[in-house]
């Protein structure tokens, strides 16, 4: 069975059998990212910012938050193992080296890097790999709450000190630009082959376009400046 006929709506790893190793292996390399990143996101700014978070009220919420990104990463990781596949040693994105040391660090990081899981797992609620589609689709709502409660924390934090604005503002323009690489790359040969295999439907270029719309049209209605665009996807984000 050639990739260009491929239509199937595979139910699991036992029937992966049948069909060419790309399709297992590109199917692997999604699913063992989302375990990698899920995790090390919750490690590095969700469990310090339940100690950061300034009430009882945003205390509960973001252990929600919490709970839901570590779910994630389980439900990720449950898919890697049944295709026997190993995650543990792989490496996580760059964007989480970035330091999270205060409360308006997460706000931005909720309502500015979380769009981008969004916009990945919007390409994987269609995919042909039955159970990849059912955990993007569990997963979204959760996405949906956490970029919410970064944009209701942003608000807060505004309505009660405007000097907020300058601290969110200097966040938003570090975290902007890095989160642009987490698609990967334009001439991405793994892209090529989500797409080709139905696993994915948009190109690495078109979802970083659909992130900066996204997010330049929030930062714009909520009065803050859409940070500069990295050299190397000014060229990109222009057409």
């Amino acid at each position: 069975m050639s990739a260009e006929r491929f239509v199937d709506e595979v139910r699991g790893p036992e029937d992966l059998a049948r069909y060419p190793p790309e399709y297992t292996k590109a199917i692997g390399k999604i699913v063992v990212s989302h375990a990698v990143n899920e995790l090390k996101g919750a490690m590095t700014f969700d469990e310090p910012a339940i100690r950061m978070a300034p009430t009882p009220k945003y205390k509960w919420l973001v252990s929600r938050n919490t709970m839901e990104e570590f779910n994630h990463h389980i439900l990720f990781a449950r898919l890697a193992e049944a295709m026997g596949l190993e995650w543990k040693d792989k490496k996580p994105l760059t964007i989480f080296d970035y330091p999270m040391v205060d409360w308006p660090r997460f706000g931005a990081i909720k309502a500015v890097v979380d769009v981008a899981e969004l916009i990945e797992l919007d390409d994987l609620v269609a995919s042909t790999y039955l159970p990849l589609r059912k955990v993007a689709k569990d997963t979204y709502p959760d996405e949906q709450f956490h970029v919410g409660l970064g944009r209701e924390i942003v608000r807060t934090l505004l309505a009660e000190d405007p000097a907020n604005r300058r601290r969110l503002q200097t966040a938003f323009d570090e975290l902007v630009p890095p989160t642009l690489d987490f698609f990967g790359s334009s001439s991405s040969a793994n892209n090529e082959l989500f797409v080709r295999w139905g696993l994915k439907r948009r190109s690495n270029e078109a979802m970083r376009q659909e992130y900066f719309r996204q997010v330049r049209e929030y930062l714009e209605s909520a009065g803050f400046t859409m940070p500069p665009v990295p050299d190397k996807y000014r060229e990109e984000i222009a057409r």
